[in-house]
């Protein structure tokens, strides 16, 4: 009985340490995370903190610096302490949005500022996001460790004055996945800096758009456009089949700024005005011609759904169709390309038709068709 109490309290113990042992290997693995509260006010004094103890790094992705005037100013004196961690041989990256809403911000008064010359002589590196996309961090990477990410952007009213919920992680591996996606929005920067206007409706465009034949044969689509002039409309539900079938769906989101630069509305326009133009053409393309269900989120963004048109179908090259912002066709013209293209497939030559022949088939007055050709005929020249 003696001896099998022993075994038994052996066998205990080997337990107990391997217990320990397993413990000690999973402390070894695993580094802990310790996540605190930084909103609102607490966030400007910890964040002080941080960036004066910085030793290696500091990295910020922003989307809004608003610097202000006078030293005393809460922004000012954050943009002293990166300067102060340059001087100690502190790595300062930056990284800034250059594209605003109508919020009365602009980045041009940080980026012609004399900080942001101070901060660029002082050796840190500065990467402005294309204006095609928006870049809208508030992020804060310190010694490839602590990352704080939250609400605040670097105005006045954020850091004393706004309710703001910010978190300090820190953790290693988080701020490693954190620097690994800035990879990524530096290759978009890099591989984006010569054509950083261009709208983002217009980039990667399909090589062929496939559009039902009811849409060119049926009088209440495409002929109703040319003829009531809906050159934007036109465009407008081009641009929408083009993203459905490069997002291989029929119900999608899409930003109303984004979309209005992308149909040729000025750049000079603010970005309310834009946005009114192309919710204005949404539901014309809603109530008129009935091709798509739309639903406007908070002004910004609008839910499209692009209603399925039934029957045969033919395809076209979108280049032909979609054209750049230098380059814009006139809305017969496209017209009669369409047309063109529907023929193909039927194995019939365009200029094989007579103009009225053409005129009845698709519901289109003979005159516009004559004008289209003289159109046709210039863009060979």
């Amino acid at each position: 009985m003696k001896k099998k109490n022993r075994l038994s309290i052996i066998l205990i113990f080997i337990f107990i340490i391997s217990i320990n042992l397993s413990s000690l290997c999973l402390a070894d693995n695993t580094t802990a995370e310790t996540v605190t509260d930084l909103s609102d006010r607490k966030y400007e004094q910890a964040l002080i903190s941080l960036l004066d103890n910085a030793k290696e790094s500091i990295v910020i992705s922003m989307y809004s610096i608003s610097p202000g005037s006078g030293d005393k100013n809460p922004v000012r004196l954050l943009l002293n302490d990166l300067l102060e961690a340059r001087g100690r041989g502190v790595s300062v990256t930056m990284y800034l949005n250059t594209r605003f809403m109508d919020d009365g911000t602009s980045e041009e008064s940080f980026t012609e500022s004399a900080i942001f010359k101070e901060l660029e002589d002082a050796g840190c590196t500065i990467y402005l996001m294309p204006k095609s996309r928006r870049l809208h961090d508030k992020l804060i990477i310190i010694d490839s460790r602590y990352v704080i990410v939250g609400s605040t952007n670097w105005s006045n009213s954020a850091l004393r004055k706004n309710f703001e919920s910010n978190t300090l992680i820190d953790s290693p591996s988080h701020a490693k996945a954190k620097l690994k996606r800035l990879e990524n929005v530096l290759s978009f920067i890099k591989s984006n800096s010569e054509i950083s206007n261009t709208p983002s409706y217009l980039e990667d465009l399909p090589e062929e758009l496939v559009i039902p034949n009811k849409l060119l044969i049926n009088k209440r689509y495409f002929s109703r456009m040319v003829t009531s002039n809906d050159n934007r409309v036109f465009d407008l539900y081009f641009l929408l089949a083009a993203h459905s079938q490069l997002m291989g769906e029929d119900k999608f989101y899409i930003n109303l700024e984004d979309m209005g630069l992308s149909l040729g509305l000025s750049d000079d326009l603010d970005y309310t005005d834009l946005r009114r133009q192309v919710i204005r053409s949404l539901k014309r393309l809603q109530s008129r011609y009935k091709l798509i269900k739309v639903k406007f989120i908070h002004g910004k963004d609008a839910y499209i759904t692009l209603l399925n048109v039934q029957g045969e179908s033919f395809a076209i090259s979108s280049s032909s169709i979609i054209q750049p912002q230098d380059a814009q066709l006139i809305l017969r013209l496209k017209f009669l390309l369409l047309i063109e293209a529907l023929l193909k497939t039927e194995g019939k030559d365009l200029h094989s038709i007579s103009k009225s022949e053409l005129g009845k088939r698709f519901n289109i007055n003979e005159t516009t068709i004559y004008d289209a050709f003289k159109d046709y005929e210039d863009m060979d020249k």
